[in-house]
């Protein structure tokens, strides 16, 4: 697979790890600083000149110097329907330190079943269709392999609970949820005791945050969004970024960008367990491009012909096209040729077109199948995991 990779910042990036201290990638591949405080986000400086046209950015500027988390009336928008979901000005354990909170492991995680999922984008294909969750269909592909990921300790992600009430009886309006990749804490490692304290044993569940999950000085997790409890009910009250590691085919596993996050799940009144959880997200195409695809060595159902040198996205759009409109220009088209390869790509054309937009050309003029690593191609797949987690304890930050 082709890459135009170069580190630094002002250059071409793919991940926010490509670049350096307060910057981050945009969906069109470049390093940017677009915060560096909360107020920077909420009341860019652009406003002082000109008020009338300001627009908030979001509501929390991250340890990469970009504006997290959806703005009041964005929220409003995409998900809430009453104003008492408004996100406090002032959030509960947003600044704590890594660790600090309730920690929760998670044991199971998998490809959720097309009706589980939230509305990612605002929008509604039909009455009562509002779900986003188009990668459904891979949960056949991966689930197997995720699940032996996690059981084998090889992909580890722990969500931490931080500025919970000390009275806590199952309900809490402010507090914060932070994301971090984890590793077990055990030496040598024994990923039998990552879940439950095995026979003759009388600890478990110990694990080190990642150091690719925080970020900062002082160290901050980089994936944080407010939360609220309701009734056991948690849930995010803003969208995040998640950078994470999933067992799909062979190791080294591949990192995964995954945008527009959400959490929902039930929480146990004494913090012993969190379940029936999701977490949906949007999988930008550009990330999945430059994913190996290890499903097509050989053939099968999903796969007609073998593709040993594709992508994961060349494995997708055989299947669907991009279904969240991630730059407000209309949804970009991505179609396949005769060898299974991406063969052609298209910009949007807007939100009610009939037909396609600007062609895109390949980066690379002899492979076709790089016009999805173009800066065009911003759009991305909805997808849903599930996932049920038990309580854990952070004992550090690395390996």
């Amino acid at each position: 697979m082709t890459s135009f990779l170069v580190s630094g910042c002002q250059t071409r990036c793919f991940s926010d790890f490509d670049c350096g201290d307060l910057s981050f990638c945009t969906p069109s591949g470049r390093c940017e600083t677009e915060c560096f405080t909360d107020k920077d986000c909420t009341n860019p400086p652009e406003c002082e000149g000109n008020p009338a046209a300001c627009e908030c950015k979001g509501l929390r500027c991250n340890p990469y110097g970009a504006c997290i988390g959806q703005c009041y009336s964005d929220f409003t928008k995409i998900q809430s329907t009453s104003p008492d979901d408004e996100i406090p000005t002032e959030i509960e354990g947003w600044d704590r330190p890594p660790g600090e909170g309730r920690a929760f492991i998670l044991k199971t995680l998998a490809i959720a079943g097309e009706t589980s999922g939230f509305n990612l984008d605002g929008r509604c294909k039909g009455t009562g269709e509002c779900i986003d969750n188009s990668l459904w269909q891979l949960g056949e592909l991966g689930n197997a392999s995720i699940r032996q990921g996690l059981l084998n300790g090889e992909t580890l992600l722990l969500i931490e609970l931080v500025g919970i009430d000390e009275d806590f009886r199952g309900n809490d309006r402010n507090l914060t949820l932070k994301i971090y990749a984890a590793r077990d804490a055990d030496q040598p490692i024994r990923s039998s005791n990552n879940f439950s304290i095995p026979e003759g044993a009388s600890s478990c569940c110990e694990f080190k945050l990642s150091e690719q999950s925080v970020r900062g000085n002082p160290r901050q997790a980089i994936a944080r969004a407010p939360a609220r409890i309701e009734l056991g009910d948690l849930r995010t009250l803003g969208t995040v970024y998640l950078r994470i590691a999933i067992s799909i085919g062979s190791p080294p596993y591949p990192e995964l960008d995954l945008r527009r996050l959400l959490i929902s799940s039930r929480v146990a009144s004494d913090f012993s367990q969190m379940s029936d959880g999701l977490l949906g997200a949007a999988l930008p195409a550009r990330t999945l491009a430059q994913t190996n695809n290890p499903y097509c060595q050989t053939l099968s159902t999903f796969c007609p012909q073998t593709l040993p040198d594709s992508s994961l996205l060349d494995l997708v759009v055989a299947l669907l096209q991009p279904d969240l409109d991630m730059d407000g220009d209309g949804l970009e088209v991505v179609l396949p040729g005769a060898n299974g390869r991406i063969a052609e790509c298209y910009d949007g054309c807007g939100l009610n077109c009939s037909e396609f937009g600007p062609s895109i050309p390949p980066y690379d003029a002899n492979e076709p199948y790089t016009c999805a690593l173009q800066p065009e191609i911003q759009d991305g797949f909805s997808v849903t995991f599930s996932f049920d987690a038990v309580q854990a304890y952070v004992v550090g930050i690395g390996r």
